[in-house]
């Protein structure tokens, strides 16, 4: 039965071993791959592509926010994982968010302005993998952006989108000056020229981490958030000085003959990941009983999303045993307890709108050596809290913690000055029985990023589909109770069909950004979700 709505692409591109790597934007790509073609490798290639993301994609990512990064080092045949989470600042207080019936405020009373900005964790976490693991100095990473920035990039058609959409960046002064012109949105194919970042570029490639986190652009940071125009935040140049990025145990399970590793809390994502497999592999899973496999995928999901909100957290402020529910038997019992006929409800419904970001961005890149990156970053919502300074936006991260225990749900993410909040970026690679890479994937997405990976995943593993295949077939995730499933990209019988199993069935736009590689017979299949602006990109 053909449940979807859409032509299956075969992917007819494979170099032999290499490099390569897949990014949203086509600017961004032919950076990261220039860094590789001066004998850079994936860190190289990550930090300037991450800069270049921040320059032409500024409503999804940037210094002002924060990352994961998950690192295969070939040579010691290691996986290491960087924590770049933003922190709440140390002066923050749960009752901010909170409205006069102590009840959580409503998403953007939350997430535009000063308050729910936290630390950023971008840069310290870059150069932080730069140090251990860089070959090109760290000053020549800088370059491309900075002369980029000076001479100006074209809008592209989703950066414009972004920016007509939104109904805040016009409340921020800096901000509308940057993307407005005349009190309306600047335009498909206009020229940005950020002088302001090619600056603050200029100071961080020659100070390092620290002329971020102190001096010049640490002063102004904290300026513009005190005195923001809307809900003046509560970051102190302290805050700033005091941040650290982190190295964590990447966290892995198997799944039938394959060996997955991804982010660890206080990402949500591996952790989920493995859950939402490991409660599958009890099934039979195939290309023939797609829809069936759906239902199940929905209702492993469920279960898993349920014990995130009741355990994860910031594994530095609670004693999360995530072994326990990530154990064999702990699973089986969920799987045993799964109908292949029936949904099951839980109550984890939230006072405000879930949203689906079109913010957020991941790449992937392999380099001649073969090392391998894996990485997500995001400043959260789109264009963040829409504050701007120094040329780039700051984040809006707090919006992820929750405000409120209830049903005994959200206990380790409540808001604390020094928290990280739990995310759900999924940074993810995948290895063969023989400990070979077979797949590096991962997406934005918010809390859908996890169904859109382990999507990729079974589709390949267990449906036999190429990588591009596996992108392409459209995206479905949950909500409340919900199923969300892409819009236009379903048929009728396959609504009916959940519908009938009792789910409440909802279209929307589902756009992830799963851009990656699989490596086959030791080449290079590359992908970039067609649902964003990507590029990928060989040599």
């Amino acid at each position: 039965m053909c449940i979807f709505l859409f032509a299956i692409t075969k992917n007819l591109y494979a170099i032999e071993k290499k490099f390569a790597i897949s990014t949203s934007d086509p600017e961004a790509s032919r950076i990261g791959i220039n860094i590789l073609k001066k004998g850079g490798n994936a860190i190289d290639a990550v930090i300037a592509t991450q800069l270049a993301l921040n320059l032409v994609e500024p409503q999804s990512s940037g210094i002002g926010g924060g990352g994961f990064l998950l690192y295969f080092d070939k040579k010691k045949s290691k996986l290491i994982f960087y924590d770049g989470r933003e922190i709440a600042p140390s002066k923050i207080k749960k009752k901010f968010f909170l409205d006069n019936n102590n009840e959580p405020l409503g998403f953007f009373d939350i997430a535009i302005g000063g308050t729910a900005i936290g630390v950023p964790g971008l840069i310290s976490m870059l150069d932080l993998a730069h140090k251990e693991h860089g070959l090109l100095e760290w000053k020549v990473l800088f370059e491309p952006t900075i002369k980029l920035s000076k001479k100006g990039f074209r809008i592209s058609q989703r950066l414009n989108e972004s920016i007509e959409k939104d109904n805040y960046l016009n409340l921020f002064p800096k901000s509308k000056k940057y993307f407005y012109k005349n009190n309306a949105p600047k335009k498909e194919f206009e020229y940005l020229i950020n002088n302001d970042f090619a600056d603050t570029l200029r100071i961080i490639s020659s100070k390092r981490s620290k002329g971020f986190y102190q001096g010049k652009i640490a002063n102004s940071i904290v300026d513009t958030i005190q005195n923001s125009a809307v809900k003046k935040g509560f970051m102190s140049l302290d805050d700033l000085k005091n941040y650290k990025a982190k190295k964590r145990d990447v966290i892995c399970g198997k799944y039938r003959k394959y060996k997955i590793c991804s982010a660890p809390p206080p990402s949500a994502g591996g952790f989920s990941i493995l859950q939402i497999l490991g409660i599958l592999e009890k099934f039979n899973l195939s290309k023939n009983n797609i829809e069936e496999n759906i239902h199940l995928i929905i209702e492993a999901a469920k279960h898993s999303y349920n014990d995130r909100y009741k355990y994860l957290g910031d594994p530095d402020f609670s004693n999360i045993n995530i072994n326990k529910y990530l154990s064999k038997d702990y699973l089986e019992k969920i799987s045993s307890s799964i109908s292949e006929n029936k949904k099951i409800d839980f109550n984890t419904k939230k006072k405000y709108k879930e949203f689906f970001p079109t913010s957020t961005t991941h790449f992937s890149v392999i380099d001649s050596y073969g090392n391998v990156a894996s990485i997500t970053s995001s400043i959260e919502n789109r264009f963040g809290s829409r504050l701007m300074t120094n040329g780039f936006l700051l984040n809006n991260q707090l919006s992820d913690f929750n405000f409120k225990k209830k049903n005994n749900l959200f206990i380790n993410n409540i808001v604390e000055p020094r928290k990280r909040p739990l995310s759900s970026m999924s940074p993810t690679i995948v290895f063969d029985d023989k400990n070979n890479i077979k797949l590096v994937i991962g997406s934005p997405g918010g809390k859908s990023i996890i169904m859109y990976v382990v999507k990729t995943i079974v589709a390949m593993l267990d449906w036999g589909f190429e990588i591009q295949e596996a992108v392409d077939f459209p995206n479905f995730s949950i909500t409340n109770n919900k199923v969300i499933i892409e819009k236009g990209k379903f048929d009728k019988k396959f609504k009916e069909y959940l519908s009938d199993l009792g789910h409440l069935v909802v279209e929307k736009e589902l756009n992830s950004g799963l851009n990656g590689f699989e490596i086959k017979d030791k080449s290079i299949y590359g992908v970039a979700d067609k649902r964003r602006n990507g590029l990928v990109l060989y040599n």
